[in-house]
């Protein structure tokens, strides 16, 4: 997946200092369960623990509802740890 998102930026929208696995955008996986019965991932723990302040300017959430719909009681969240949030939704269920 980070491979796939890092050629994405490089090749198609051109931006390949923001690609580089170094010095561009930092990407994170989270841990997280499929469950069969709901057909859903769901995290594991507290997502935004994982973070480090000094590293929460932007977020991009991709399927942000995976995140959400369990959440861990936290006194943080996405925008209370982050000074910009953005969730994008693409699941095509058609597919």
């Amino acid at each position: 997946q980070e491979f796939f998102i890092r050629s994405w930026l490089r090749e198609s929208a051109h931006l390949p200092e923001e690609a580089h696995p170094i010095t561009g955008i930092k990407i994170m996986f989270y841990p997280s369960r499929y469950h069969s019965g709901l057909g859903s991932i769901f995290a594991m723990g507290d997502i935004c623990s994982l973070i480090h302040d000094e590293d929460a300017d932007v977020c991009i959430l991709e399927e942000p509802e995976h995140l959400n719909w369990y959440k861990a009681p936290s006194l943080d969240n996405w925008p209370n740890k982050f000074r910009h949030v953005v969730g994008i939704i693409h699941t095509n269920y058609k597919a």
